[in-house]
């Protein structure tokens, strides 16, 4: 529990002429920008949060590189912590750019992508207080919120599901068959026994189906196997932007084709297909618009230019 005169301290850094006089404009809805000058990662950081809190606004935050935004949400997610404590709100993100380029003919690493995707899904479900968000990521175009929201699939006891549909879907969303399951994106199918470990889940979950209905949801160890605590539902987040669909690969495969790319295996998943899915799923929507009124930060545009 953090010490009352701790946070204080922290507050009292809201009550700088430069920042009050920053929030009075913004709550004014004047014309931007406006700046604030003068200060380190840590104070970005700092007054970031204190931003969101005096407004309740989402904000981006736009940094020049992967680097600075993993520096920026380490600082951030400890003052959120510390200023929010006791309150249920969404953690701080990272929204990452990709590590290779389109010419590369490489896929993004498999972290990256995977922390897209839930990224992505969390704006567009939830309102997400704090988002920093790499210049080259900010600048892609996405799909809309409805998109990204219906990637993911929640499990409750007393529904029904086809196993079949159930493994389809996962597989599309970027999980993997693997026993046991150890691991965040795993999936195992024993008879009627359905093991998964999902995306942000501190623990995977153990759903025993009788026929299509789940009977019951259950979290287990990794180590023993064993369950631990009966839970009434569990949602399966997405690992990949894109669902990979056998109508999606088959399209991806003909534009592979006008590309003059060399497929070893037409309708499969190739190295570098995600640059490849604009071509055939050109995409309409930008960052900005999965999240409504949301202040926008610039941190140092003069190295973002």
């Amino acid at each position: 529990m953090i010490h009352p005169a701790t946070r204080d301290l922290l507050q009292s850094a809201a009550k700088q002429r430069g920042f009050q006089s920053l929030l009075q404009q913004v709550t004014r809805r004047e014309r931007g920008p406006f700046s604030v000058s003068g200060l380190v990662t840590t104070a970005k950081a700092l007054y970031t949060v204190l931003l969101y809190q005096a407004t309740e606004k989402p904000v981006f935050v736009i940094v020049d590189g992967n680097k600075e935004a993993e520096a920026l949400l380490e600082s951030t997610e400890v003052f959120f912590e510390l200023l929010f404590e006791g309150r249920d709100l969404p953690a701080p993100q990272l929204l990452p750019a990709l590590d290779v380029l389109p010419h590369q003919r490489l896929s993004p690493h498999s972290e990256i992508a995977e922390e897209r995707a839930v990224a992505l899904w969390r704006l567009s479900a939830k309102k997400i207080p704090i988002t920093i968000v790499p210049v080259a990521s900010a600048l892609l175009r996405t799909e809309s919120a409805d998109f990204y929201r219906q990637l993911a699939l929640t499990l409750r006891t007393g529904e029904e599901l086809p196993l079949d549909a159930l493994t389809q879907h996962l597989e599309s969303i970027g999980y993997e068959r693997r026993e046991p399951v150890e691991m965040v994106g795993e999936y195992s199918l024993r008879g009627g026994i359905f093991d998964v470990f999902p995306a942000e889940a501190s623990r995977p979950v153990r759903v025993e189906f009788f026929g299509d209905e789940i009977e019951s949801i259950r979290q287990f160890d990794v180590e023993s196997q064993r369950s631990v605590l009966k839970v009434p539902a569990t949602t399966l987040l997405p690992l990949a932007e894109y669902p990979r669909s056998r109508t999606l690969l088959r399209e991806l495969a003909e534009a592979a084709e006008e590309q003059e790319l060399d497929l070893s295996n037409p309708g499969e998943v190739f190295p570098g297909w995600e640059f490849l899915v604009p071509l055939v799923r050109p995409r309409a929507h930008h960052l900005l618009s999965l999240t409504r009124d949301a202040l926008v930060v610039v941190d140092e545009p003069g190295a973002i230019q």
